[in-house]
C-alpha cells in the first residue's frame, strides 16, 4: 500500500501531476481542489495516494490532504460511483459544500455538480450521510495557485476543461457564460469550478 509519494513535481495539469522522487516518475490523477493546493512544476509536492487496482486499470489518486483521500474512498463506496465519477465530483464542489449537503439532505445541491444526477445524488445521501460530519470543519484552503502569466485566463480555461473530456462546443458556451459573470483576473481554478457549474 503506498501511503503517499513526495518529490520533486515535474508536471501539473488541472486533472494529474508527475511527481519524481529515486528517479522514478509517477503519474497521479487529481481533483480540482487538489490542484488548487500544489506548488508550481519545479518545486517540492507531496501527495496522499489511492491505489486503484482492477484487472484491467491500475492508477494513482492523489491528493493535498488525508482529508481529501478520505472523502474521495467515502464516495467510491457509494453504488454506481467510481473512481472517475468521485474526482468529478470533488472538481465540482468544494468538501465543505459537499458534506453540508450531503448531511442536510440537500438534493438539489449535490444535483448541481456535473455528472450528478437525481438518482445518484439521492444514493450519496442515504449511503453517507452522518458518515462525513468529521469532515465539515475544516481549515480554510491554501492560496490558490495563479494561472501562469502571458495566457488569458479564458484561454487556459478552455484548455484545461477541454483537457477534462468535455467537447469544444460544450466549453466555448461555459467559458462565455462564466466570462460574464467573473472578473477577468480571477484565479484559473474559479474560472473551471463555474465552468463545471454550467455546463
Amino acid at each position: 500500500m503506498i501511503e503517499y509519494i513526495a518529490g520533486t513535481l515535474t508536471e501539473k495539469e488541472i486533472s494529474s501531476v508527475a511527481l519524481e522522487t529515486s528517479g522514478v516518475g509517477y503519474a497521479v490523477m487529481i481533483p480540482l481542489s487538489t490542484y488548487e493546493k500544489l506548488p508550481n512544476p519545479g518545486q517540492q509536492a507531496k501527495v496522499y495516494i489511492h491505489y486503484y487496482v482492477r484487472e484491467d486499470d491500475v492508477k494513482l489518486y492523489g491528493f493535498a490532504t488525508k482529508t481529501e483521500r478520505e472523502v474521495f474512498r467515502h464516495l467510491i463506496t457509494v453504488n454506481s460511483i467510481g473512481p472517475k465519477v468521485a474526482m468529478g465530483i470533488m472538481s465540482g464542489i468544494s468538501i465543505e459544500n459537499l458534506v453540508t449537503h450531503v448531511n442536510t439532505g440537500n438534493s438539489a445541491g449535490l444535483r448541481k455538480i456535473p455528472g450528478v444526477g437525481p438518482k445518484t445524488a439521492e444514493r450519496i445521501i442515504v449511503e453517507l450521510k452522518g458518515k462525513l460530519g468529521m469532515y465539515s470543519s475544516m481549515p480554510p484552503a491554501a492560496l490558490s495557485a495563479k494561472a501562469p502569466i502571458g495566457k488569458g485566463r479564458m484561454e487556459e480555461a478552455f484548455a484545461a476543461m477541454m483537457s477534462l473530456g468535455y467537447n469544444d462546443k460544450q466549453v466555448a458556451k461555459a467559458i462565455d457564460r462564466v466570462s460574464q459573470e467573473i472578473t477577468a483576473d480571477a484565479p484559473i481554478e474559479e474560472w473551471i469550478r463555474m465552468a463545471l457549474q454550467v455546463i
